[in-house]
C-alpha cells in the first residue's frame, strides 16, 4: 500500500494563521491591520515556518496550539496531535462517569493531556492518574493540566501502561481511558503524519499488540470500565481478547462511519 500524499487543503487559512501566530494578531486583526508594516525579522520567521509547513510540518506543531473539546493546547513534536474523532472517547467517559457515579480514572497515554483535561473541566468531581511512557509528553500534559487550573485534581505517573508499582498502591481504579499506539508499523502515512511521535502512532507489527496488552493488565487490576481508541480494522480482535478476559464490549464508530472504539465492562 502507498502512503497517501500530503497536501495542504487550505494554504490561504493556515498561511493567514501562521502569519497570524508570527506577529501575536488573529486573522480579523489581520485584515482590519492590512497595511501593518511587517519587520525583516518577522518576515524571515514567516517564510521559514511556512517553508516547514510546505515540507509536511503539522500546522499545529508550528503554532504550538491544538483545540480539543473546546480546549486550547499546547503541543510540539513530543506529543501525539489530538483529534477531533478522539472527542468521542471523552463524551462516552462522561457518560459513564455520570451514570456509575466514578470519582477516579487513569488514562494511559496521556500524551499532550487533551483527554484528561476535557473530563476534568466537564466533571468537576472527578480526579485523574495521567501516565505516560514519555517524560516529555508528561511535562507538556503537566503544562496544559496547570494552565487550565486543574493541577490539584491530576496526579501524573512515569509508566509504561499500568506497569508502574505507583498504580498498585492506589485505590482501586474504576474507569480506564485511553489513546495508545494501535497502528500497525508498516501502515503507509504521510508525512505529516510522520512528524507526529512514532512511539504514540505505532502498535506492533498488527498495531493491537499495545491495546491487547493494556487490556490483559487492566484485567488484572480489575478495573470496571475501559474506554479505548483502535484502529478502523481491530473491532474483531479487540471483541475476541475483551470476551475471553471478562469485558462485555460495545463498540462506536467515528465521525466517518469506520470502527473507533470501544467501551468495555467487566462482567461480574
Amino acid at each position: 500500500m502507498k502512503a497517501p500524499e500530503f497536501h495542504i487543503v487550505s494554504p490561504r487559512y493556515e498561511a493567514e494563521i501562521l502569519l497570524g501566530h508570527i506577529l501575536n494578531m488573529t486573522r480579523v486583526e489581520l485584515h482590519t491591520n492590512a497595511k501593518k508594516e511587517i519587520t525583516d525579522f518577522d518576515k524571515q520567521r514567516y517564510f521559514k515556518i511556512l517553508a516547514m509547513r510546505k515540507n509536511g510540518v503539522p500546522l499545529e506543531y508550528l503554532t504550538n496550539k491544538a483545540s480539543f473539546y473546546d480546549l486550547e493546547l499546547y503541543v510540539d513534536n513530543k506529543v501525539l496531535i489530538p483529534r477531533h474523532e478522539t472527542e468521542l472517547l471523552v463524551e462516552h467517559a462522561l457518560e459513564i462517569i455520570k451514570a456509575h457515579n466514578i470519582t477516579h480514572f487513569v488514562e494511559v497515554g496521556v500524551g499532550s493531556g487533551a483527554i484528561s483535561a476535557a473530563i476534568l473541566t466537564h466533571a468537576k468531581e472527578t480526579c485523574a492518574i495521567a501516565t505516560d511512557i514519555s517524560k516529555e509528553a508528561l511535562n507538556i500534559a503537566k503544562h496544559n493540566i496547570q494552565n487550565l487550573g486543574l493541577e490539584n485534581r491530576c496526579d501524573f505517573v512515569e509508566s509504561d501502561l499500568l506497569s508502574s508499582p505507583y498504580l498498585i498502591m492506589r485505590k482501586p481504579i474504576t474507569l480506564l481511558v485511553a489513546n495508545p499506539p494501535y497502528i500497525a508499523n508498516s501502515y503507509p502515512l504521510n508525512q505529516e503524519v510522520l512528524c507526529e511521535p512514532h512511539i504514540a502512532l505505532f502498535g506492533g507489527e498488527k498495531g493491537d499488540e499495545i491495546l491487547k496488552k493494556l487490556i490483559l493488565q487492566a484485567r488484572e487490576k480489575q478495573i470496571q470500565f475501559l474506554i479505548c481508541e483502535m484502529g478502523y480494522d481491530q473491532k474483531e480482535s479487540m471483541q475476541e481478547i475483551l470476551l475471553n478476559v471478562g469485558y462485555k464490549p460495545t463498540f462506536y464508530k467515528d465521525y466517518a462511519g469506520f470502527d473507533r472504539g470501544f467501551i468495555a465492562r467487566l462482567m461480574p
